[in-house]
């Protein structure tokens, strides 16, 4: 299914936002009806691939034809949401009190790299403030982390040069600094793009490395609860979080666990992988029945709440985000979480 801009421009001005789950002609009309022109959503699952149109006889094409009568854009964020630091997954081993959660299976379409620049020393901050602006320098819970190492660069001037220092046709040495950021790969044409923007020279010698550092993006979760607690205690806990009336329990109710699994929507194929990081449960969205049966023969508790429910708390998460972004850049722009007749997140 695609993510990203499925109605609409780039181009077009955004005044109101509502954010939802699910992609429907509910979540576009309720959009309209509170005069919000952009509609984000987590899944787009109407959409599907391998068609170049949208038929208005399907249940996509009519959401699509719905949402350019009423003037609403959708985007969708998809998987990004589920993956991302902070997303989905992350939300819920938070509900079930897992500590310190890795990602259960970590994403390979990205890594940290590292990028090192020389700028000379007068400089150092102000290249350093626009690369970490731009994304570069979070490690953890920590920004702005750099690492600085004086030395000597040498260089040349052509006659078309205009150098920051140093006379044409001259071999110069100047003093510079070693600057060393880490950088999630997806923001590297950015964090280049401010460094450069930033930098007094005219030509701007850097380099860009692969770290072998695990990446905090990837589906699922798992890691440790801060004490032992039976399947039925995990289960209530996370039937309340989530406001779902359909939990169910592969297991013993009052069987012990202290490494926990989490997968947001459907743990179908993620049994064997939680049982692999040494989970003792796993709890998901939803699991077809060979993953029900997996769990059960393989000794794994799992608890299942609903697809939806799963990821519901991605809404209040969205207009979290979207409130913050609009206070720094200073947006005129009204944010919304869309919600059913019961006042839950849908």
């Amino acid at each position: 299914m695609p993510g990203g801009l499925l109605v609409g421009s780039p181009t077009d001005t955004v005044t109101g936002v509502t954010c939802a789950v699910d992609l429907t002609c509910d979540a576009v009309e309720a959009a309209a009806a509170t005069k919000c022109d952009l509609l984000l959503v987590h899944h787009p699952q109407l959409f599907a691939r391998g068609r170049g149109y949208l038929d208005s006889r399907t249940p996509g094409g009519r959401v699509a034809s719905k949402a350019i009568r009423e003037g609403v854009g959708i985007v969708a964020c998809y998987q990004n949401a589920d993956v991302a630091d902070g997303g989905a997954s992350d939300l819920m081993a938070a509900a079930a009190g897992v500590r310190r959660a890795v990602p259960l299976v970590p994403s390979r379409s990205c890594c940290i790299a590292k990028v090192v620049v020389f700028v000379p020393p007068e400089a150092v901050d102000s290249v350093a403030g626009a690369m970490a602006g731009a994304g570069a320098g979070v490690i953890g819970d920590y920004t702005e982390c750099s690492f600085r190492t004086s030395g000597t660069g040498t260089f040349v001037p052509w006659i078309r040069a205009r150098p920051y220092s140093g006379t044409t046709g001259r071999l110069e040495q100047v003093d510079e600094v070693r600057l060393e950021m880490v950088c999630p790969s997806f923001r590297l044409e950015r964090v280049a793009e401010a460094m450069r923007s930033a930098h007094p020279y005219q030509e701007v010698a850097f380099d860009v490395y692969r770290t072998a550092s695990p990446v905090p993006w990837g589906m699922g979760r798992v890691g440790e609860l801060e004490a032992a607690r039976s399947l039925y205690d995990i289960a209530r806990d996370l039937e309340a979080w989530s406001a779902s009336e359909d939990v169910a329990l592969i297991g013993e109710p009052e069987d012990k666990v202290r490494r926990l699994a989490v997968v947001p929507g459907p743990a179908d194929g993620m049994i064997g992988r939680a049982r692999a990081a040494g989970a003792e449960a796993i709890a998901a969205g939803e699991a077809g029945w060979h993953a029900t049966v997996g769990a059960r023969e393989s000794g794994i508790g799992l608890i299942i709440i609903g697809h939806l429910e799963s990821e519901r708390a991605l809404v209040p998460a969205f207009v979290g985000a979207l409130e913050a972004a609009r206070d720094q850049e200073g947006w005129n722009m009204r944010i919304e979480g869309l919600r059913d007749r019961e006042g839950r997140w849908c």
